[in-house]
């Protein structure tokens, strides 16, 4: 979901959240894992350390199959889902329980700059503070 939607409540945001974070996790795992099997195995063992990432992707399929490129992907399988998922659903839950529109304000003809008018500036006095923030929707700042 953008953050330039109509937000449900924050419990079903986290929730969503916490789905694609999962997704997120084990995808990024499922495709990055074989690199990194081929990087660990041209670092440290023998017989692959002489040849480059293409000798050894294909030296390991040869070998132990497709199988061989994903040994060992368990830990980082659950560690990611688990990582990833509580990052977007903790992110997306207190985005939108923060939410509101208190003090904002949008400035005509700018395409999206807003204003938050009315916080104390250093000297104490309401009005003399305005923030201006450009609104991309890549955060709670915005």
């Amino acid at each position: 979901m953008t953050h330039n939607e109509d937000r449900s409540h924050w419990f079903k945001e986290g929730m969503i959240g916490l789905g694609v974070g999962v997704l997120y996790g084990t995808t990024s795992v499922c495709v990055g894992h074989p690199f990194d099997t081929i990087k660990t195995k041209m670092q440290a063992q023998t017989g692959f350390e002489k040849g480059g990432m293409a000798q050894t992707f294909l030296k390991t399929i040869r070998t132990q199959g497709v199988i061989g490129l994903y040994r060992g992907c368990i830990p980082p399988l659950w560690g990611s889902g688990i990582y990833r998922s509580t990052q977007f659903a903790v992110f997306e839950a207190i985005y939108t329980y923060m939410d509101n529109n208190f003090g904002k304000t949008e400035l005509p003809l700018t395409g999206g700059l807003q204003t938050s008018e009315g916080k104390p500036s250093k000297h104490g006095h309401s009005g003399d503070y305005i923030q201006v923030s450009v609104s991309h929707g890549c955060g709670p700042w915005v």
